[in-house]
């Protein structure tokens, strides 16, 4: 529904209202001692001292929101949790860039929010860069070439100031400033570098490492590498802020995506080329517990991409349930945690590839990559609610709660 604006004189003195109610944080005024702390720095690339550069709206007002990054389209799906309706779309390739890699388009790898819930940050897969765009008016606020030919998994620091991506062919993540669209810095990790995690405290940056992949092989013309990466199988623990390498762990197996058990001291994980899910223990650095999953009936190589046949890891709140997204034999799988014991497997679209648990744990949604829609699961009846048309080539789920003025705002642009 359209806000009406009064006729009287206090109708611009509405409008500005409802603008400061919507705009990015970035649009607005800064207050006197916020502008002179940005004169005297000069380019946003420090960690230390710089301002806030998000609002916390929590206790706010607000909506549960899953962003679906749609990979071959270039856009970027909202799906309201509570009512599962798609509220529209955000177009996250709006100069069209065409750039190809092995396998399907990639043009939306993975995607972020920042605090307030007005910017959505996108890593671009490969087309190489991170892109930050205006979540009610859909506009690019600012991109940052990574100088690779593949944007990976990406992750924000809790207080919203930096975005961390992997430069998947380049063994290397990226750390940058939300505010400017700056590189700040980088580390070289393992080989090929996945995925990434920041601890609650934005302290450590977690990054696991794949190895090489012979169907994602870099790229003859790309320029050489100077830098010497770790295993090629890793588990890379860095400072956030100084970038410095705390701890290089090998690995057995490459981990695909992973979560931390509650108490932060273990992993759960997917392998590539195996249909299980393991039990990680940091302290002893060793796998403590594993389950084999099924497959279906003449399953290939040739049902999985990239070395993944399983692809898409969730952990309710309490720590009980596991969500799997099953690639390779087109089901979610529920699993007790931390027993490892399979509950059910259940049937979905083709190719699902990423899960992620919603409304309080009592869903998980999964991503079907190449069917194009995204199942809603209900984890307590078991069972598929629900099965939505999202868009070409869905990947990365991210879910969490923006305001409702943000929301409402965007349904009107719609």
């Amino acid at each position: 529904m359209r806000r009406r604006l009064p006729r009287t004189g206090n109708r611009w003195l509405a409008l500005l209202s409802l603008w400061l109610t919507v705009a990015p944080t970035g649009l607005r005024a800064q207050s006197p001692a916020g502008s002179r702390g940005a004169a005297a720095r000069g380019p946003r690339e420090q960690w230390d001292g710089l301002p806030s550069v998000h609002e916390d709206y929590a206790g706010s007002a607000s909506v549960e929101i899953a962003f679906v990054a749609n990979a071959k389209a270039g856009t970027v799906a909202l799906l309201d949790v509570a009512s599962r309706s798609v509220l529209g779309v955000i177009d996250v390739n709006p100069t069209h860039e065409k750039s190809d890699g092995p396998g399907a388009a990639n043009y939306a790898q993975d995607t972020d929010l920042s605090p307030d819930g007005k910017t959505l940050y996108v890593s671009r897969g490969y087309v190489g860069d991170v892109a930050a765009f205006d979540l009610v008016s859909g506009r690019m606020l600012w991109r940052c070439p990574l100088n690779t030919k593949r944007a990976d998994h990406m992750t924000r620091t809790p207080d919203g100031r930096y975005l961390f991506v992997s430069a998947l062919l380049d063994n290397r993540v990226y750390r940058i400033a939300t505010a400017t669209g700056k590189i700040t810095g980088h580390l070289v990790t393992g080989v090929y570098p996945h995925d990434n995690k920041v601890s609650p405290d934005g302290r450590w940056l977690y990054n696991t490492s794949l190895g090489p992949i012979a169907t994602l092989p870099r790229a003859a013309d790309a320029p050489p590498l100077t830098e010497t990466p770790g295993y090629p199988y890793q588990l890379t623990i860095a400072d956030a802020r100084t970038l410095k390498i705390r701890d290089a762990i090998q690995l057995d197996a490459p981990f695909r995506p992973w979560q931390f058990t509650p108490d932060r001291e273990g992993i759960y994980a997917q392998l590539s080329n195996q249909h299980a899910v393991i039990s990680y223990d940091l302290a002893t650095r060793k796998v403590t517990g594993r389950l084999e999953l099924p497959v279906k009936p003449g399953v290939t190589a040739k049902d999985w991409d990239f070395d993944a046949p399983h692809h898409g890891l969730a952990l309710t709140d309490d720590g009980k349930t596991l969500c799997l997204a099953g690639r390779a034999s087109d089901y979610a799988a529920l699993v007790r945690a931390p027993e490892l014991t399979l509950i059910t497997t259940i049937p979905v679209g083709d190719a699902p590839g990423w899960a992620e648990v919603a409304d309080e744990g009592r869903v998980c949604l999964i991503a079907n990559s190449r069917s194009d829609d995204l199942s809603i699961i209900s984890i307590a009846d078991r069972v598929e609610i629900v099965r939505l048309p999202i868009g070409s080539g869905p990947k990365h789920i991210t879910v969490t709660r923006i305001p409702a003025a943000v929301i409402a705002a965007f349904k009107a642009r719609q």
